[in-house]
């Protein structure tokens, strides 16, 4: 990481999969839910779970979904494909409030903001609602680090959106795109939007992919 920071002023950290462990934090909040509304899942279902929420995400990126959208027909496209009878939303809506207090971080996370931590300004720049990564930034007592949360739901567009930058640069005018660096495990939603706008950027390869873009300048695969 000490490469990475010459000439660094301030650092944008992505939350899920590069702070928070977002797999884990899923399976926790995906069973909790089943348990309260009584619902057996099938072994696939975190799979499956990922695979359909990637893809929605990755619409909503592309301007092509609505949070509010996505959240409406996630869990029964996922029930659908298990062949499982239930309400899809109002299993969403239990997911969500399960997976708000879900905190289990990245190994190696606190290594790296301990790192950072004196040296360059951190904020947060999440695609997700604003409440729920303050409250689970809190509980794994990571929000000390930062002096600001920049998150999709509150700014209106998300990553990679040059929109999303534009109001992260407003509200910090005294720092240029060259001085900060974009820290995230999403090509599409972290680096390549961030390299376009201007800004410096480190990957988080944690699962360890052979190809390496040209967007990422730096590559990481482990914070430990």
């Amino acid at each position: 990481m000490t490469d990475c920071l010459d000439g660094i002023k301030a650092v944008f950290l992505d939350v899920d999969d590069t702070l928070l462990d977002f797999e884990k934090c899923a399976k926790e909040a995906m069973h909790e839910a089943a348990d309260r509304l009584g619902i057996a899942l099938p072994e696939q279902t975190e799979s499956k779970f990922h695979e359909i929420n990637d893809q929605l995400w990755g619409k909503l990126q592309q301007g092509q979904l609505t949070p509010e959208k996505l959240h409406s027909i996630r869990w029964g496209m996922i029930f659908a494909e298990l062949g499982i009878e239930a309400d899809g939303e109002a299993f969403d809506r239990m997911f969500s409030g399960c997976l708000f207090d879900t905190a289990v971080p990245v190994d190696g996370a606190f290594s790296l903001l301990e790192r950072l931590n004196g040296r360059v300004r951190m904020f947060v720049t999440s695609n997700a609602s604003f409440d729920e990564q303050r409250n689970r930034l809190g509980k794994a007592g990571m929000l000390q680090y930062f002096e600001k949360l920049f998150v999709s739901d509150r700014i209106g567009f998300p990553k990679p959106q040059k929109e999303f930058f534009d109001a992260c640069f407003r509200e910090l005018p005294e720092l240029r795109p060259e001085e900060v660096l974009m820290i995230g495990d999403s090509i599409s939603s972290d680096i390549s939007g961030a390299y376009a706008y201007g800004i410096r950027t480190c990957w988080f390869n944690k699962k360890k992919k052979r190809e390496i873009p040209d967007c990422a300048e730096w590559v990481v695969e482990s914070w430990e």
